[in-house]
């Protein structure tokens, strides 16, 4: 169907057209995910997480930044998976270092921000609990919960 100028996603399904696409190769090839796709593809992969999980995490925090608790994302309208960089010297998340899901003010200015104080200075309770205990800890506990019993 590349030769009609539109294909169907693997991610979404839907036919869109080759510009759509970004390009796969030296040649021209159209990569078999539409842009939004293959970047949510990328994220996901970053991050060491299923799109699955980020669902239920979000639910799981009722829908909402789970450092401020609002609902506007901000940004691009997608919350940012907040992780702990301390945890993964490369590039890439092992997926268990994965804290939550914020919205852009939280990941780029508060927690940026309060993590870069020296640590007899981050004196906020609600943040350090949120730091050492996150929702996406938890959730991974009682997801494994029924597991161990």
């Amino acid at each position: 169907m590349v030769e009609s100028g539109i294909i169907a996603c693997l991610g979404c399904g839907e036919n869109k057209p080759v510009s759509e696409y970004s390009v796969l190769n030296a040649a021209g090839a159209p990569r078999p995910y539409c842009k939004p796709c293959n970047a949510e593809r990328v994220r996901l992969s970053h991050y060491n997480v299923t799109k699955e999980f980020l669902e239920l995490l979000l639910r799981y925090q009722g829908g909402n930044c789970a450092v401020c608790g609002t609902a506007d994302a901000g940004g691009r309208g997608v919350m940012h998976i907040d992780h702990d960089h301390a945890c993964c010297p490369g590039r890439r998340s092992c997926g268990e270092c994965v804290r939550a899901l914020v919205c852009t003010k939280c990941n780029l200015y508060g927690l940026a921000w309060y993590e870069s104080l020296p640590p007899s200075l981050r004196t906020f309770d609600w943040l350090n609990s949120y730091i050492h205990n996150p929702p996406a800890k938890r959730l991974r506990e009682e997801l494994a919960a029924p597991l161990r019993e």
